[in-house]
């Protein structure tokens, strides 16, 4: 090749390298937030489903999945109360999911998350529809629908879409309960004493050694009778309904569930006031009120309408 058209072509080729240096580098896919917060309460919900919640109440947190619940993951759900933590967090979601026991043998049979908006990475609300039926072969109403259990919660996330703060509310626990645990009307005293008896063998059962807290199955059947009985649209009272509650997390962690079930309460089953528990967003959540279940920069939007 002469110089005269050597030179040419490397002007050439150069030019075409330095043009292709300033394409534009393609751009990472950016996330799917929607879908994967989405994907994350869907995935919460299907835990609550039986047996999907049976290894959890088992192996305790090392049966959650990864991604779900971040390690300060802390909420509220009204009526029961504050869950501090994950695993506070993942009793309250997967242990106290229903497990087929009498009377009823009611479970959870299937998880929809029926309403859901996402409008940024770190924030998301959703309802939820838990339908219970019967579960027991033995029985000729096996399979039979009984209800649906609704929760609405606001859901924040991590960068990597795992839950850190919920806030959530079942409406109708008590109308709930009734259809789904064997239609016993929890106002009757009859119903009362059986309940309380049937429970004090349990607590008895689940709770010894350092955990113990009553002497026997008399002086719990003595003490609870001369508390409230409480209700399950107020599960969180020094009442009886909140003890038949932390019972079931008993299961999974005795010394933190057993002072519950106690003569005191344990500073769960204990008279909380109104304005207190349901009040205390910025302590339980750690940010400013207003701010957790509103999408950044956003805050200032809903102010003064």
């Amino acid at each position: 090749m002469l110089f005269a058209d050597y030179v040419p072509a490397v002007l050439s080729t150069a030019s075409s390298l330095v043009q292709g240096w300033q394409r534009p580098l393609a751009q990472a896919k950016p996330v799917d937030y929607y879908a994967r917060n989405l994907k994350t309460i869907t995935g919460i919900y299907n835990l609550t489903v039986w047996p999907n919640n049976l290894p959890i109440i088992t192996q305790g947190s090392s049966a959650v999945p990864a991604g779900l619940f971040a390690e300060n993951a802390t909420g509220r759900v009204s009526p029961l109360g504050n869950f501090t933590g994950f695993q506070d967090s993942i009793e309250y979601f997967f242990a106290l999911a229903l497990v087929p026991s009498p009377p009823a043998y009611s479970v959870f049979t299937k998880a929809t998350v029926v309403e859901f908006s996402s409008g940024c990475p770190e924030v998301a609300a959703s309802v939820a529809w838990l339908e219970t039926r019967v579960d027991n072969v033995n029985l000729t109403n096996n399979g039979q629908y009984l209800s649906t259990l609704k929760e609405v919660a606001f859901w924040r996330f991590d960068d990597d879409g795992a839950v850190t703060s919920y806030d959530a509310y079942i409406p109708n626990l008590a109308d709930w309960n009734f259809l789904a645990e064997g239609q016993q009307n929890i106002t009757n005293p009859i119903v009362q004493a059986a309940t309380i008896e049937g429970l004090c063998p349990i607590i008895q059962q689940r709770c010894t050694g350092a955990d113990q807290q009553y002497n026997d199955v008399a002086q719990c059947v003595s003490t609870l009778s001369g508390k409230s009985f409480g209700s399950y649209d107020e599960v969180w009272a020094d009442n009886v309904v909140c003890r038949t509650v932390h019972i079931i997390l008993a299961l999974v962690r005795p010394d933190v569930h057993c002072p519950h079930v106690g003569p005191t309460g344990g500073m769960k089953c204990v008279d909380e006031p109104y304005n207190e528990g349901y009040f205390d967003d910025a302590d339980l959540f750690g940010m400013p009120l207003g701010t957790t279940f509103v999408c950044p920069g956003k805050e200032d939007c809903h102010k003064g309408w």
